[in-house]
């Protein structure tokens, strides 16, 4: 079955002060999709870990800067960054725009920061 889901339909979650995150419901077992809105540091301290989850995150529009454990890597619309499981990390942005994908689908309980 094709369903589209409305902007309406989504869930919009703040992720602190410089994020936030537009959640769709999407039928899916295996994977979440959504969209991220950084401006600034997110988190603004330390780093993020998701102990179960891989992501993949497509740079939509804006320019910004990605730390995943020791390395920093600018970003600008049309790159990729990927974030292995249990990678340590952090992003910064202004009116930075993400299409960020996740699996297995991203839950809180997984997911953790760290200095």
């Amino acid at each position: 079955m094709i369903k589209v889901m409305k902007k309406e339909e989504s869930k919009e979650l703040s992720e602190g002060g410089a994020s936030s995150f537009l959640e769709y419901n999407l039928p899916f077992k295996n994977i979440s999709v959504g969209i991220s809105k950084v401006n600034g540091r997110y988190p603004e301290n330390g780093f993020d870990v998701d102990n179960e989850i891989e992501q993949v995150w497509y740079v939509k529009d804006g320019e910004g800067k990605v730390g995943i454990s020791s390395e920093e890597f600018l970003i600008s619309k049309g790159d990729m960054v990927h974030i292995p499981k249990g990678e340590k990390y952090f992003i910064e942005g202004n009116n930075l725009q993400l299409v960020v994908s996740s699996t297995p689908p991203w839950t809180k309980n997984q997911h953790k920061n760290v200095e």
